[in-house]
């Protein structure tokens, strides 16, 4: 007796993790194959670091700025933060493109689990980032002048820490990116909430130098946490308090990140409910 298939089953017949790492690749794939979106997104961060350790190098004589410590390795921890922010507003962009384009009904009509797409855009934005930090590290190593002061841990620590803050941020933006379902719409939404908190923060300078209102938020602000604790790692201070709350933000994000992300998933495809259809202007309600 033969079997018979169903060719319109969706159910997943392949392996999580395989259907993951095609996705991935084919994510990866495609930024090779746009060589400019490629160079800029090197670009944008080797500009932010050039332009900052250059414009701010004045603040290191500034009474609040802490003594003896050289601007650039006060400067490139809080660059490779915001880099990752800034790349976790590309992640709404590409999945809201893909479900733009139908790109994501092709995907529902696979025999793949829904929520591989996501986590297959996560990892590949979260490969970009990490070799977007090696290239500044990098760079600030061999033309500026940076050093790591906490050894060879430190330095560790601080690009695992950075990476696992660019894989949490990616979710919430996740969740932009199928919310509004438009390209330009995810991006300048992102941009709008990733600037604020960018310049909001314990950054470009310390906390103190603040105004007061601005001081109330850097110190709530997520990217204030993490700025402190791979800072702590670069200079080789004692990060014990740093570390707590950068993990606790990390976890945070995250959670939150992929809570909203799977909860607007969840509604993508479905169709819209008809309601109830309007009577035509004339006909009694008896007529119905």
């Amino acid at each position: 007796m033969s079997s018979s298939v169903n060719p319109t089953s969706n159910k997943p017949t392949t392996n999580f993790f395989v259907e993951v790492m095609i996705l991935v690749g084919r994510n990866l794939r495609k930024i090779l194959r746009v060589p400019q979106l490629a160079f800029f997104s090197l670009v944008q961060p080797v500009l932010f670091l050039t332009l900052f350790s250059q414009v701010f190098r004045g603040l290191a004589s500034s009474p609040g700025f802490p003594r003896g410590i050289n601007y650039i390795d006060y400067l490139l921890p809080s660059i490779v933060i915001s880099t990752v922010a800034q790349n976790a507003v590309q992640s709404a962009v590409g999945i809201a493109t893909d479900l733009n384009t139908g790109m994501i009904d092709r995907f529902r009509s696979l025999p793949i689990t829904r929520g591989s797409v996501l986590f297959a855009r996560s990892i590949s934005d979260f490969l970009r980032s990490g070799f977007q930090v090696l290239v500044m590290l990098a760079l600030g190593y061999a033309v500026f002048g940076f050093r790591f002061h906490g050894g060879f841990l430190g330095a560790i620590g601080m690009v695992g820490l950075s990476m696992a803050f660019a894989w949490a941020l990616t979710w919430i933006f996740l969740a932009f990116g199928v919310q509004t379902k438009n390209p330009e719409t995810a991006q300048v939404a992102g941009f709008m909430v990733i600037f604020p908190l960018m310049f909001a923060s314990s950054s470009y300078v310390p906390v103190e130098t603040l105004p007061g209102w601005l001081q109330a938020i850097a110190q709530v602000n997520p990217l204030s946490y993490l700025v402190d604790a791979t800072r702590a790692l670069v200079l080789g201070w004692d990060l014990s308090p740093d570390l707590a709350q950068a993990a606790i933000a990390i976890a945070a994000v995250a959670a939150a990140g992929m809570f909203l992300t799977f909860r607007a998933w969840r509604y993508i495809g479905r169709p819209k409910s008809a309601g109830r259809a309007k009577r035509p202007r004339g006909v009694p309600a008896s007529a119905d």
